[in-house]
């Protein structure tokens, strides 16, 4: 599922005290507020205005929508009954606070907040978390790509991870393909409008794991590990499986891999890259974990 924004310029249907942040913030592990001075959809909002959450499943992705005036927030599946303001990622663990990753606690990513003015630039906001840098600002998936990316997107929960024995669907066909190397990874990415990291967004990405560990065996499906979990919220984030990436060249990208793999032990972590990989290899301890440019509207 993916939700389409429209923009109206006689009445513009989202406006914020502050554009450049999204509308909603998060109290808490588990409480969503629209920000006091937020205009949607004729309401106007005054004060920090709780959304009404049911229930909150660890892996899922929400959207907070107005009906008849209420706020609530739905499952991303289940969404489509009201008007959509944004959305959030509820994870089965905590961001990192330091430099030695997360914790198992479930709790709204703050990083994964998003409304329809601030936002990723690919069409489907499911299970993305935007990096801030210094200078930059990009999303990245929380999950590393799934083998049924066409049906769960590139980043989603407890689903097979995609690597060079399991390799990805192919869009084209809807069978996997043969090989897990550096073009497919680009294409599958390509395809939901998203594009591989480069070395310096891994490692913005990926800051606050803890360095120089690893998972110690293979990890088969996305998880939480909290060890290696960043500080923006990615799982698995290093440690696990390399992911396919570039070295940054604004020309000539070479073929990367990021971030170690299982069995990478006291090397893995966030600055650990072979920048000049193979990219026609494909193999078994190598995934990948797309990103987004950032749409800020208004």
């Amino acid at each position: 599922m993916s939700v389409t924004v429209k923009t109206e310029s006689a009445a513009p249907l989202l406006v914020k005290a502050d554009p450049a942040s999204p509308a909603l913030k998060v109290e808490g592990l588990s409480t969503v507020l629209v920000k006091a001075g937020t205009h949607f959809a004729g309401v106007s909002f005054a004060a920090d205005t709780e959304v009404k959450i049911t229930s909150l499943e660890p892996g899922n992705d929400y959207l907070v929508e107005i009906n008849d005036g209420e706020l609530v927030a739905v499952k991303f599946a289940d969404g489509g009954g009201g008007l959509c303001l944004g959305g959030f990622h509820f994870a089965p663990g905590g961001n990192a606070a330091a430099r030695s990753g997360g914790d198992d606690a479930s709790a709204i990513n703050p990083s994964s907040l998003w409304d329809r003015n601030f936002r990723p630039a690919c069409a489907d906001p499911r299970g993305m978390a935007l990096v801030t840098a210094p200078g930059r600002q990009f999303w990245c998936d929380i999950y590393l790509t799934g083998v049924n990316h066409l049906e769960n997107g590139t980043s989603a929960f407890d689903v097979l991870i995609a690597d060079g024995d399991d390799c990805p669907l192919d869009p084209a066909t809807g069978k996997a393909f043969k090989r897990f190397d550096y073009a497919t990874a680009c294409a599958v990415a390509q395809h939901h409008g998203k594009q591989l990291l480069s070395f310096d967004e891994f490692a913005a990405a990926t800051i606050g794991v803890t360095e120089r560990t690893a998972i110690g065996s293979d990890p088969e499906r996305t998880n939480l590990d909290a060890p290696r979990t960043s500080r923006f919220g990615l799982m698995q984030a290093t440690g696990n499986l390399w992911i396919w990436g570039h070295d940054g060249d604004p020309d000539e990208p070479r073929a990367s891999i990021l971030g170690g793999s299982w069995w990478s032990g006291g090397d893995a972590g966030s600055r650990f890259a072979h920048l000049d990989h193979w990219a026609e290899n494909s193999r078994e301890d190598v995934g990948a974990r797309g990103r987004s440019d950032h749409l800020q509207l208004g």
